[in-house]
């Protein structure tokens, strides 16, 4: 069935549609809380970006924030999100329970780096925290004038457990800027976070952003699509650890496969 981003309106907060033929484009807006996550709001997160993985005619997937002076502020820790994993009747139980609690909102923030549908995020406004861990999976950064990051996690007395801090210092050029950041939760602005190699760019404004994404999205679009997905996968794959050789095998399994279904041999 083709893409239609109808089959998604359930899914409170978030809009899914399009930015052209094969760009899928999620957009969160809850200007309350000035786009905080609650549980309920990542797991719908990681749903969606899953099931649009696998949508035979999405080939790009575009996020953003409809709150104009945030694209995520965090966690909404007043809702409960941060301790409501703890049941359980011993503490040994409170602890594994809680464990798979975290393990579970990783697994959410982290699809947009385990799919192969590449994506691209539009990070404006306030990114602070959970923001940083979201923003770090994606494929690509687009930063938009007056956007304001912190790995903030140590200002509520915890350490960063949604993988901002195991991305990032394959992402930044700086480790000991990385290290001060996160070590002291401080703030640091767009021009900063493209020096440091986080963002691609910087543009004027979200709807800029969405154009610049569109753009590039399309030109993605004209190309095979296995091409891109791979190519996609296999920078994935050596950002998270895998060897240079075993990429290298894997790469030429690949296009071998791929290629000679494109020849039709």
């Amino acid at each position: 069935m083709p893409f239609d981003p109808k089959n998604y309106n359930k899914y409170e907060f978030f809009t899914v549609g399009t930015l052209g033929e094969g760009i899928a484009h999620v957009q969160y807006t809850n200007p309350k809380t000035l786009n905080a996550y609650t549980n309920q709001n990542w797991r719908d997160y990681g749903e969606i970006l899953t099931r649009l993985d696998k949508e035979e005619d999405v080939w790009v997937i575009v996020i953003s924030s409809g709150v104009a002076k945030s694209f995520s502020s965090g966690l909404n820790v007043k809702d409960g999100a941060l301790t409501s994993g703890l049941g359980g009747n011993t503490k040994q139980e409170k602890l594994a329970n809680f464990e798979a609690f975290i393990k579970e909102f990783q697994n959410a923030c982290t699809v947009p780096a385990r799919i192969n549908t590449p994506t691209i995020g539009i990070l404006n406004g306030i990114n602070y925290g959970l923001a940083i861990d979201l923003a770090s999976a994606y494929s690509i950064r687009i930063g938009v004038e007056g956007a304001r990051f912190s790995i903030a996690e140590v200002n509520i007395g915890i350490a960063a457990d949604m993988g901002s801090l195991q991305r990032m210092p394959s992402i930044v050029n700086n480790k000991s800027k990385l290290f001060q950041h996160a070590l002291l939760g401080d703030v640091f602005d767009a021009k900063e976070a493209a020096e440091l190699g986080y963002l691609s760019t910087i543009v004027k404004s979200v709807d800029e952003g969405l154009e610049l994404a569109g753009a590039w999205g399309a030109r993605m679009a004209k190309a095979p699509q296995w091409a891109i997905k791979g190519t996609k996968k296999h920078i994935q794959d050596i950002l998270n650890g895998k060897s240079m050789e075993d990429g290298l095998d894997d790469i030429a399994k690949y296009n071998a496969v791929n290629i000679m279904r494109a020849m039709k041999l």
